[in-house]
């Protein structure tokens, strides 16, 4: 019988994501405690849900004792994989009654009725375990100085996740939002003691990462990246003033191991729009510092929320509409810089429908809004738009607090204009015809078509004509645009072998010149299939061509 088993629901939190390609740090934590609380790491398990799915939910091991965490804040949509429901963990937990279950991760807060062989964790899960197989069994949070051994030594559990090597880590650099007020819906603003890792903790821990053949990570885990290392001291309209040294000493590391070939991605998320507006010199200088170290294509998400000035006031929100565009207007202008056809860093934007205040007004303001940001040549790389889902001891939770239907309806009406009208756009801005993505995972085929994505924040989604490998990687080149995703070529593109509808996807090309070439098959030169190729634009045939073969 193995001692403990750690098994990854996956999470999908505010200030943190664990679904794959991502790893959350809550499996390394809790491994790393359990081994420096004196476990053999033979005796410790990893499983995720979807080994679970393929056994009906039953364990097959026998195990003293399993460590589940799981939880969706802010659910969304994955490609390739699929966050553990709230019911399946309820069957995890009553189709093995043998087994004493600890649950960690927001999804402890869903379950109002645990049986026996469940224990609730209400702090940090990683404690839990260093202090129970210390035979000191307790519930209470950790420090960053403990947390800084159990990183290291949980880094190598990422070579027991089933997708491995082709993970992401996500990285925490802190918890707790700095402002002195918060949102009516924020769980960051439940955590009261404001705490930040140490540089040389994170950057130790991505070694350790390193060194069991991680190449990918993305800064995530916080609130606010602005705010990473703040003093706390001098404060404006609630924003603590952010301190650039403590940003730039943490980046600067990273860029060394970017630089040196050992970091292949590197990804951020997640800055209070609030921090740049009233800290705009100190905010532009860690922005730069930013830009110097991700990989191009990489999202900076905004909680902006709405843009609807009344429900602002009344939910506490961090900026209103003419700040939420200045924040956007600055990291376009520090960040959005192009390399390789692809701005570096975007803002992106979050939208929230079910807030205090909402009307039928609401949605529309949100769109027109958004609007005015496209009109100005201001560019975000994705929208996020969602129904609330009020968190437990949040301001909004205790508040009964129902939407109509007719509201409802008025907000998926503007929902979908913002994904038919301003989504478009944006994605056509962003990614131009004839940009090349490299090392897009593909994950699904679907009516012929292969779809993938690059291992990254916010990656889109490329849809390939054609069936391609599971997990095999593939560049592309961007030929089309759809909603939220890419309609691509392979490259190289092989014009005597490729089908009708790759040649349809690129813009010039009708459907009647489609079935023209491929009768003229076989090309006996790259020369030669050129003349077909007299109504596409000069940029997109050169990299036609330069990436072609027969």
């Amino acid at each position: 019988m193995k001692q403990y088993l750690i098994l990854d629901c996956y999470v999908d939190e505010p200030a943190c994501l664990g679904v794959p390609p991502f790893i959350s740090p809550y499996p390394r934590y809790i491994y790393g405690a359990l081994i420096s609380a004196g476990t053999d790491p033979q005796q410790i398990d990893y499983l995720t849900i979807d080994t679970l799915r393929l056994t009906d939910y039953t364990l097959t091991g026998s195990y003293s004792h399993v460590f589940l965490i799981g939880g969706a804040s802010v659910p969304g949509r994955y490609l390739g994989a699929k966050i553990g429901t709230l019911a399946e963990i309820n069957r995890i937990i009553s189709r093995n009654r043998n087994s004493l279950i600890s649950v960690g991760g927001v999804i402890h807060r869903a379950i109002t009725s645990p049986p026996p062989n469940t224990i609730l964790i209400k702090h940090d899960v990683e404690k839990y375990a260093f202090n129970l197989a210390r035979n000191t069994p307790a519930d209470e949070p950790r420090t960053t100085d403990e947390l800084a051994g159990w990183a290291v030594n949980g880094a190598g559990i990422v070579k027991k996740h089933p997708w491995y090597p082709h993970v992401i880590c996500e990285m925490e650099t802190g918890r707790g939002c700095p402002r002195e007020l918060h949102c009516s819906f924020c769980s960051e603003g439940l955590i009261k003691n404001i705490e930040f890792r140490k540089a040389a903790d994170i950057i130790n821990e991505v070694d350790s990462l390193i060194a069991e053949g991680i190449s990918r990570f993305r800064i995530g885990r916080q609130a606010d990246i602005i705010q990473y290392g703040s003093r706390l001291s001098g404060y404006k309209n609630g924003f603590p003033e952010p301190e650039p040294s403590a940003v730039n000493e943490l980046f600067s590391e990273l860029k060394k191991r970017k630089d040196a070939g050992k970091i292949t991605v590197l990804n951020v998320d997640n800055a209070n729009p609030g921090s740049i507006v009233n800290w705009p010199e100190q905010s532009s200088r860690i922005l730069q510092s930013i830009a110097d170290t991700v990989t191009p294509g990489d999202t900076l998400p905004f909680g902006i929320e709405s843009f609807d000035e009344s429900v602002v006031r009344q939910n506490n929100l961090k900026v209103t509409p003419e700040e939420a565009v200045f924040a956007v207007r600055l990291v376009n202008e520090i960040c959005g810089h192009r390399v390789e056809g692809i701005p570096v860093l975007l803002p992106g934007i979050n939208l929230i429908h079910g807030l205090r205040g909402e009307t039928a007004d609401t949605f529309r303001l949100n769109h027109q809004w958004l609007e005015k940001i496209t009109g100005m040549g201001l560019l975000v790389k994705r929208i996020n738009i969602r129904k609330l889902q009020p968190y437990p001891d949040t301001p909004i939770y205790s508040i009964k607090h129902r939407t109509g239907n007719a509201l409802t309806k008025r907000f998926e009406y503007f929902r979908d204009r913002i994904r038919n009208e301003i989504d478009n756009t944006m994605l056509k801005k962003i990614y131009t015809a004839g940009t090349i993505l490299r090392n897009n995972l593909m994950l699904d085929t679907r009516e012929g078509y292969s779809l993938g994505k690059q291992i990254a924040s916010y990656s889109i989604t490329v849809k390939v004509h054609g069936m391609y490998e599971n997990k095999s990687f593939l560049d592309v080149i961007i030929a089309g645009h759809r909603e939220r995703s890419l309609l691509s070529l392979p490259v190289p593109f092989n014009i005597n072998t490729a089908s009708p509808r790759s040649f349809g996807m690129i813009p010039g090309i009708s459907r009647d010149r489609a079935g023209d070439i491929i009768l003229k098959r076989p090309y006996n030169s790259i020369e030669s299939f050129s003349d077909e190729l007299k109504n596409v634009s000069p940029e997109l045939k050169k990299i036609l061509l330069d990436n072609s073969v027969i």
